[in-house]
């Protein structure tokens, strides 16, 4: 807990595994946690691998929209400040990347995914990938996914498929590389490919230039693989106990917890709050408005 000897202006988070119980639910703890976060002048926002429109939605969906002053969305490439509306977005992909990675993929039983926004586009579209789309809030439309990504830049290409099959993806993307992208799996059934300079550390670097704010003033709370860079970036990284075991290796501190057993809102509240008893000045973060 020594990482707490300063003086914390925001604090960011991982969505699924981490702020999220296993329901997909912010629980009254963790709300809770967040409302004081705000009253002691502490930024507090979310870093996902989705877009920020889609956080925009579901944070207005769960009565949050106060208490959350940004959202990093699509793994770090995309940064929203809630306050002003202001959007920004970096290291977009061409859509020449995107066929030559689809092309290497196109005898498995994947469905290729490209947001733009709020829509989800993809080459195939069932019931099950409907349901998944409304559950985050995005709209998904069927193209001619070749078609649609020509002449186009997006911020990167999603593979769907069943958990059982993502060892096959992970086989086959090993198989071939280009320093124009890189991937990863960001959920059992998700796989990724994205610019190598995007992920939410960068995001999280980006984020801290917005608010003016230097990264030893950061805490981040995280579980998953994507969120290695982001634990790394910040003054202190937080592991739930739930987390991946890299995770907890680059971690700061551990928790106890896991997300169903309020991690995020133990810790805010045990050592977040206690280092910081009093409201900040409003100079300490000159663009909190």
């Amino acid at each position: 807990m020594d990482k707490m000897d300063k003086t914390i202006t925001l604090v960011a988070t991982d969505l699924d595994g981490t702020l999220l119980n296993n329901k997909k639910q912010v629980t009254p703890a963790t709300r809770a946690a967040m409302k004081q976060l705000k009253n002691h002048g502490i930024l507090f926002g979310i870093a996902s691998g989705r877009p920020v429109e889609s956080g925009q939605i579901l944070v207005k969906d769960w009565g949050l929209e106060s208490d959350i002053s940004f959202l990093i969305g699509m793994n770090g490439g995309v940064i929203y400040d809630m306050r002003t509306g202001q959007k920004e977005q970096f290291h977009l992909m061409d859509g020449e990347l995107i066929l030559e990675i689809m092309d290497h993929f196109k005898d498995m039983d994947v469905i290729f995914q490209v947001m733009v926004g709020n829509d989800r586009y993809v080459n195939k579209s069932t019931e099950e990938t409907r349901a998944h789309a409304k559950l985050f809030g995005e709209n998904e439309i069927l193209v001619d996914l070749k078609e649609f990504v020509k002449g186009r830049k997006v911020n990167k290409l999603i593979l769907y498929m069943d958990p059982s099959y993502m060892d096959a993806v992970k086989a086959r993307a090993a198989t071939f590389s280009n320093p124009k992208y890189t991937s990863f799996a960001t959920a059992n059934n998700l796989y990724e490919y994205v610019d190598p300079a995007i992920n939410k550390g960068f995001g999280i670097q980006k984020i801290c230039e917005h608010f003016g704010i230097t990264p030893d003033h950061v805490v981040a709370f995280g579980d998953a693989s994507n969120d290695k860079e982001m634990i790394e970036y910040v003054g202190c990284g937080v592991a739930m106990q739930n987390a991946s075991d890299d995770i907890k290796a680059v971690a700061d501190v551990v928790s106890e917890y896991t997300n169903e057993q309020d991690a995020l809102a133990h810790f805010v509240n045990d050592c977040i709050l206690p280092a910081n008893p009093d409201r900040l000045e409003r100079d300490a973060n000159v663009k909190m408005g």
